[in-house]
């Protein structure tokens, strides 16, 4: 089967318990693991947090890279980057961070955003995406993404499952047990990926 990695950076961005420590993740394509996904955990001093993604992944002729940072005081978003590489170029970057004219201004450069306009967010920010990876979405009915620069609607589906929707219409449905995100799948280009937690292994700082 034959699957592009510009397809498989879009399922990682749609896919991208409090904070367990620093997981692992099989990214998985058609039932071969193509890369892995990465969670750190970086508490920082009192009343600060920062939320790390890092994901790798070859397949055909691609090989990439994806990953994110987000950055909290007192519970509330500070500044978030999202940035993802194709075999060494820098394809998409997108920064949040606060301004003083609105909450956040939303900034995006690289290949394939250049003449994409800054956004602005009006509201405050309390859970992203990556933040679905930290703790599982209890009474929460939509998270900001780093990508787009958009809040997203989130619903519950059954119990410790949840459904995620981005502003393109794509949707990503997150699995919990015990609090902690076990699982994450998507539907793009007609082919499914999914991202598993490695049982018992953590990332290397």
């Amino acid at each position: 089967m034959r699957v592009s990695g510009f397809a498989v950076i879009g399922c990682l961005m749609l896919a991208i318990s409090a904070a367990s420590g620093q997981n692992v993740y099989d990214v998985i394509v058609a039932g071969r693991t193509i890369g892995s996904l990465k969670v750190f955990d970086e508490k920082g001093a009192e009343d600060t947090e920062t939320h790390r993604i890092e994901s790798d992944f070859k397949v055909m002729f691609y090989k990439g890279s994806y990953s994110t940072q987000t950055n909290y005081i007192q519970g509330k978003l500070v500044s978030a980057t999202c940035a993802h590489h194709v075999n060494g170029d820098l394809k998409e970057k997108t920064l949040t961070k606060t301004s003083s004219k609105t909450l956040y201004e939303v900034l995006f450069s690289g290949e394939d955003v250049e003449d994409k306009p800054n956004v602005l967010v009006n509201k405050p920010i309390s859970s992203t995406i990556t933040s679905l990876y930290y703790k599982e979405p209890i009474n929460i009915t939509e998270v900001y993404s780093e990508r787009y620069g958009k809040m997203c609607n989130i619903r519950k589906l059954s119990e410790g499952k949840y459904g995620v929707t981005l502003p393109d219409g794509k949707e990503g449905v997150y699995s919990y047990k015990n609090g902690l995100c076990r699982e994450v799948k998507t539907d793009l280009a007609g082919f499914k990926l999914r991202i598993v937690l490695k049982e018992g292994k953590t990332a290397m700082r």
